[in-house]
């Protein structure tokens, strides 16, 4: 894709020297702000209508399409692993992460990390978030087992029912250090770290993203201002669709990688797209950021711009079978188009010479 960066001073240089072969002297009438009327008829003219719109810049920056930046999921549990699930699968609350020793470890919602064994002589905050999660699945109020955090022996025969019917273990009636793991909220398995038959203890068997598809992108800081958290932006993916997203992150910092002549700096920004997103994953996308110059502007092609001898610009305008000199007032220029004010409407026809 290429990258489009409007520079208006650079526009404006360009569209002078368009002037400067388009200059029409008048050093006898004094235009300024008022008309001169020319007494010859309009024929065979090259017009363009005179348009009214927002002036808007538009900077395409470069991107990234994935899910954000993974995380090593840490592991507690200790044996041999004897199932894996495949990267890219979404893990929901009650979902097998991985077994070892042919024991699920299984994803539970609660807000602090399992750091222990849980059976009779457990209690605490840990406990007391796996039985409300029994509970909430029916494996407690049917064995009128009590949710406070005492792991009891009746928290041990709810435990060994879930087991049972969620999972086709039998006689588990107590959890293993590392074979309940807690969260937050689901997430999606980015890439696994281990083999089926290798032996873990410790470190992590997968890595996890969130499971929402995002866009990454690394500003020049040279760029900084012209995005902001909040911020509506088109996302063009790699078969030229345009998805809509939101700006949820911009860094505080700016990070610098390399030393001297070599290093490069830049500003992490994320977008969250729309909607479902797309079936790219790891894409190169392309992110428009349009930045509003001039609200309700009237505009007029560059090329019918005229430099007076004595000062300023004007423009011919077609007006009642009539070619009529209009003194203007240049706001700013934007690709092939000059903002403008004076004595013409939007639909008038200018002349272009």
């Amino acid at each position: 894709m290429s990258r489009t960066t409007l520079v208006l001073g650079a526009i404006a240089t360009v569209a002078l020297v368009a002037i400067a072969l388009a200059v029409v002297s008048h050093q006898d009438d004094e235009v300024g702000e008022s008309e001169s009327t020319a007494t010859t008829e309009p024929q065979n003219l090259n017009l363009a209508v005179v348009a009214q719109k927002d002036f808007v810049e538009t900077t395409e920056i470069e991107g990234t399409l994935g899910f954000g930046s993974p995380s090593a999921l840490p592991n507690r549990a200790s044996g041999t692993v004897t199932w894996l699930p495949d990267p890219g699968t979404i893990v929901n609350f009650g979902d097998i992460l991985y077994s070892v020793n042919d024991v699920p470890v299984v994803y539970v919602p609660g807000q602090i990390p399992a750091y222990r064994s849980m059976d009779t002589k457990a209690e605490g905050t840990d406990v007391l978030q796996l039985e409300q999660w029994l509970d909430d699945q029916g494996f407690m109020e049917p064995l009128a087992a009590t949710v406070d955090g005492d792991y009891t022996s009746y928290t041990g025969l709810a435990v060994e029912d879930w087991y049972e019917a969620v999972y086709e273990r039998t006689g588990l009636d107590t959890i293993a250090d590392g074979h309940v793991v807690f969260g937050t909220e689901p997430f999606r398995i980015s890439s696994v770290s281990t083999t089926l038959g290798s032996t873990i203890n410790g470190g992590s068997a997968l890595s996890s993203t969130s499971q929402t598809r995002l866009v990454s992108v690394q500003l020049d800081p040279a760029l900084s201002g012209i995005i902001a958290e909040g911020d509506s932006v088109i996302v063009e993916l790699p078969d030229e669709s345009e998805v809509e997203a939101t700006v949820t992150l911009v860094a505080d910092v700016v990070t610098t990688q390399g030393e001297g002549q070599q290093s490069q700096s830049w500003i992490d920004v994320e977008l969250t797209l729309a909607g479902s997103g797309s079936a790219f994953d790891e894409s190169p996308v392309t992110v428009r950021v349009e930045e509003a110059i001039e609200l309700d502007a009237v505009v007029v092609p560059i090329p019918a711009l005229l430099a007076l001898a004595e000062g300023g610009y004007a423009v011919e305008i077609v007006r009642d079978g009539e070619i009529v000199l209009v003194g203007v007032q240049i706001g700013g220029f934007l690709l092939n188009e000059a903002s403008v004010s004076g004595d013409l409407r939007p639909g008038e026809q200018v002349i272009i010479p």
